[in-house]
C-alpha cells in the first residue's frame, strides 16, 4: 500500500506548441518520428508532456555514422 499511480501529463498537440513556441506540425513530426510519447485519442493526438521535456532537456540524439559505399565500387571475388 501507499503506492501512488503516477499518470502522465498528457496535452494536446496545440497545447505542447504553444507551451514551447513551436509549430504543430513539428511536434506531429517529433511523435512520428518516434522521438516523443504520444497517443491517439480519437482524431486527436495526446502528447505526453514529460516525454517532450525531456526530449528538450536532452538534445537530439546524434545521428549514427552511416558507412557510405561508393555506387560505383564493387566487389572483386578471386
Amino acid at each position: 500500500m501507499g503506492d501512488a499511480i503516477r499518470y502522465p501529463n498528457m496535452g494536446t498537440v496545440k497545447k505542447a506548441a504553444e507551451i514551447y513556441g513551436l509549430s504543430p506540425v513539428y511536434i506531429r513530426r517529433l511523435c512520428r518520428e518516434g522521438k516523443i510519447r504520444y497517443v491517439n485519442a480519437g482524431h486527436m493526438w495526446l502528447v505526453n508532456l514529460d516525454s517532450l521535456a525531456r526530449y528538450f532537456e536532452q538534445g537530439d540524439p546524434a545521428p549514427a555514422e552511416s558507412v557510405y559505399i561508393a555506387p560505383s565500387v564493387r566487389r572483386v571475388y578471386p
